[in-house]
């Protein structure tokens, strides 16, 4: 049994069971349309300074909008490449680089935290004399604790 939906056809990259249009050739908006369109609404507003307006609101708001169009219409006709990009520092490592287990690192004092300060080691909620570590002095502590007392 024959079916009665139309079968899809493939036109420049595009189907038509995506964009039915694609079979007789409009696809998208021209980048001339779309610049024509933005000249003339620009100009459009700006004609409409003409009339008996008591105020300056209106000749504000108009040209206002009229340099919107015009600049929106001019990024579109000349589409800067914006080509520079951030990225995320993993993305830039060389290659056969290992990414460090962090966690465990820190949960084992190994890696960049092998060698904290007792000061360092209480900023991170961890006992010195409970990892083998010279505790504080009397003197650290108390300075310690008057600078984070300061803080707040």
């Amino acid at each position: 049994m024959a079916s009665h939906e139309p079968k899809a056809e493939v036109f420049n990259g595009v189907s038509t069971a995506d964009e039915p249009s694609a079979a007789w050739g409009w696809h998208g908006l021209g980048r001339r349309g779309i610049a024509t369109a933005g000249v003339i609404s620009g100009l459009f507003l700006l004609g409409m300074l003409i009339g008996n307006h008591k105020g300056h609101v209106e000749d504000i708001w108009l040209v206002a909008l009229a340099v919107l169009v015009f600049l929106g219409t001019f990024l579109f006709v000349v589409r800067p490449k914006l080509t520079q990009r951030t990225t995320v520092q993993a993305h830039n490592k060389p290659v056969g680089h290992i990414e460090p287990d962090w966690a465990a690192d820190q949960k084992n004092l190994t890696g960049a935290y092998a060698d904290l300060t007792a000061e360092e080691l209480v900023a991170m909620n961890i006992d010195p004399e409970a990892v083998g570590r010279p505790a504080l002095t009397e003197a650290e502590a108390r300075q310690l604790a008057e600078r984070s007392f300061s803080h707040h």
